[in-house]
């Protein structure tokens, strides 16, 4: 039979474009060189779906990943440097501007042109206000430019001046001492603009009773993160750079002369590494119920001796006479703040907290156009997150995506029910485990589209200009205040979690549910229809199954059914529990990162989570192939070969632990790996894979170690 021209011309055209992808693969020079070959995948995949287009994207997702790997690298010794050797050459990072490069920023890259595409797109008559809004936000940020500059200069000592004056900026010897109060001033802050200034305010629902909300006062979070960030030896690169960064900011914002400006830089993160000595480390694995103290305010301003006058907080805070209880939380930090703020000047504490407010506002005047975009796409996303996905999902939501997910999530559910019901977990009770059941059976995925959400109710009232950006962020900044300040007088109604998603599915204890993030659903990345299901069982599954063991971790576990923190683990349960937690936390403080041994950590839980995550993806995708036994033998046999990609010499179950591994590659810059190690309560990102991996037998059978090697190691940890 004849091909007609026009299928030749399709098969012509998509092999080129194979041969363009493969030189992309291999040419890579720079981070974003990745993103732009996935762009091409998404486009060669929209052409039709037909047997070239497969064999075009199974031969580029081939490509890629024999690119990371280093398979001179003994695979039973180093499994994540076998993997990913390579990633380094072909992702580079680079010194103060890219730290650190990673699947997750890729897939972000990726997720960012798109709603920049969305942002860009010409305002219809009789659309949304909220998406023209948040349009007209992102247009008047990109107008910024330095014709603004002193404008804007003037506008930000105007805000300063709302809540007093900042000392640096004031004359010499001009600045009344005796007029400084920075309770009231932090207070008054927070009523106009809701932001947490040495205090952190904020409400959520009651730990004894859920269909009450409470008031929660304590320590906010430091630019720095965690304690050893302000403190250690290793950090300093960080702190100098942080210092230098709020030195410049004093001169190109607000016109303060160098010398000047040093001085504050380095008084204001003396100041704060100061605060630091108060903060909770997240290591400790304490939850906030067990940090927790329910106040009056009169018991509080008490307890400090009249230093933090409570009354007089609250009142201002809220915008209204306040004497019911709330949770203090973090005591130490309030502890260490009252000492702190006897040693300082006021002039320091009144710089510091002026500060803190008007970096809010400040626009890099200089940014190049994309640099730009870049910039004032991040701004729409820190105050219109949800309104943007939902945008996206509205516009490229792949409805098999969707159901493949709630597929994979079903079956990954069913896995854990059967290990419950099963000899494989008869180290918990049968008491336990009924309640572990009706956990795991109310648990709940939903994907974070805000799909429900009335957004035009939710934003009513805010008017934004088209030309004034700064203007523009005090709307929005006093618009979101208002909104929880009317809720706070309303009867009680669910608080919606203030979950920060990056890449990730999350599990939220309160609401025993995991959240999907709309970026998550981008299809080809990861996975696709034609690539084999053991990529998508090691991606997309081990993020679900890793969420889903969160619920039953050494925090998790404290949470019941309904999201109440209640330990409900009997005595023995518990005790065994410990013992294989301890056996973790001996196998993960053995790992060197950068020279030296990781931090010690009596939370476990991300380790929990990884070790569990991936046996139950790999269970899940193995139930997947015996279903196959379900079909014709003919059948059977071509979705086999499908199961293993081209040139990638792997048979498909160890094609399912390279792409687990080749999911964490990353390449971490020299000054960034001790951050890396000291900040996140998750391992870095090689000992995710060896970690996890060293204690799963089916890895060592597959990849045939022998016993004693680095990934098949005699002792092996298992909790789930």
């Amino acid at each position: 039979m004849k091909m007609s021209v026009s299928n030749c011309m399709r098969r012509y055209w998509l092999w080129v474009s194979l041969l363009q992808l493969l030189v992309l693969s291999v040419n890579q020079s720079e981070s974003t060189s990745v993103p732009l070959v996935q762009l091409y995948v998404d486009k060669i995949s929209q052409i039709d779906n037909t047997k070239y287009v497969r064999d075009v994207m199974r031969q580029a997702k081939s490509a890629e990943m024999r690119n990371y790997m280093q398979p001179d690298v003994d695979a039973c010794d180093d499994f994540f440097q076998y993997a990913c050797g390579n990633w380094a050459k072909i992702n580079p990072t680079q010194p103060r501007n890219l730290l650190e490069t990673t699947f997750a920023a890729q897939l972000l890259s990726i997720y960012d042109k798109k709603q920049l595409k969305v942002l860009l797109e010409e305002t219809q008559e009789n659309g949304d206000d909220i998406k023209t809004n948040v349009k007209t936000f992102f247009g008047a940020c990109l107008q910024v430019d330095e014709k603004q500059k002193e404008r804007n200069k003037l506008k930000l000592w105007e805000i300063a001046e709302e809540f007093g004056q900042m000392p640096v900026l004031t004359p010499e010897g001009a600045w009344e001492a005796h007029k400084f109060d920075w309770l009231s001033t932090i207070a008054r802050i927070q009523n106009q603009y809701g932001l947490d200034i040495i205090l952190q305010l904020g409400m959520r629902e009651d730990f004894v009773n859920k269909t009450e909300n409470k008031i929660f006062i304590g320590q906010p979070k430091l630019a720095l993160q965690s304690k050893a960030m302000y403190k250690s030896p290793a950090t300093k690169w960080h702190r100098d750079k942080y210092e230098d960064e709020i030195c410049e900011a004093l001169q190109k914002y607000l016109g303060i002369k160098e010398a000047d400006a040093k001085r504050t830089a380095h008084e204001i993160l003396y100041f704060e590494s100061r605060l630091a000595d108060g903060i909770t480390d997240r290591r400790l694995g304490k939850t906030i119920k067990s940090m927790a103290v329910l106040r009056t305010v009169e018991e509080m301003t008490s307890v400090y001796k009249g230093d933090i006058d409570m009354h007089t907080y609250l009142n201002i805070s809220l915008g209204q006479e306040f004497n019911e209880t709330f949770y203090e939380y973090h005591v130490e930090y309030q502890k260490n703040l009252v000492q702190l703020l006897k040693e300082i000047p006021k002039e320091q504490v009144a710089n510091y907290i002026m500060y803190q407010l008007l970096k809010t506002f400040f626009f890099d005047y200089k940014a190049t156009s994309s640099a730009k975009k870049k910039l004032c796409l991040n701004k729409t996303k820190l105050y219109f997150a949800n309104v943007l996905d939902n945008m996206i999902f509205r516009k490229y939501n792949n409805k098999n995506t969707v159901a493949d997910i709630n597929l994979i999530w079903l079956k990954i559910k069913e896995i854990f029910k059967n290990e419950l019901e099963s000899n494989n977990l008869s180290w918990i009770s049968p008491t336990t485990r009924k309640l572990a059941l009706e956990k795991l059976t109310a648990m709940r995925l939903e994907i974070n589209s805000y799909e429900e959400s009335n957004f035009n109710e939710e934003y009513e009232g805010l008017i934004l200009s088209k030309t004034d950006y700064i203007e523009n962020l005090k709307q929005v900044l006093i618009q979101q205040t208002k909104r929880v300040l009317v809720n706070l007088r309303q009867s009680h109604r669910p608080v919606e979690m203030p979950v920060t998603f990056s890449f990730s599915p999350s599990y939220i204890n309160r609401e025993n549910s995991i959240k999907i993030p709309v970026i998550l659903l981008q299809p080809n990345f990861l996975w696709s229809d034609h690539y084999p299901n053991a990529l998508k069982f090691a991606t997309l599954g081990s993020l679900l199954a890793h969420e889903l063991i969160h619920g039953f971790d050494d925090v998790g576990r404290h949470f019941d059914t309904y999201g109440t923190e209640q330990t409900r683990w009997d005595n023995n349960s518990t005790d065994a529990f410990n013992e294989r937690k301890r056996c973790f936390k001996r196998q993960y403080s053995l790992y060197r990162y950068n020279g030296n041994y990781l931090p010690p950590s009596e939370l476990q839980a991300e380790n929990i989570a990884d070790n569990g995550g991936i046996q139950l993806a790999y269970k899940a995708y193995r139930k997947w192939i015996v279903t196959l036994n379900e079909t014709t033998s003919l059948e059977r046999e071509r979705l086999l070969v499908l199961e293993t990609l081209p040139n990638l010499n792997f048979t498909n179950k160890q094609l399912f632990f390279l792409a687990f591994a080749q999911f964490w590659c990353n390449n971490v810059d020299v000054h960034f790996r001790d951050k890396v190690s000291l900040i996140s309560v998750h391992v870095p990102a090689k000992f995710r894979v060896i970690g996890s991996l060293a204690n799963f037998n089916t890895f060592a059978e597959e990849f045939h170690c022998d016993t004693g090697t680095t990934m098949n190691p005699k002792h092996k940890c298992k909790i789930y």
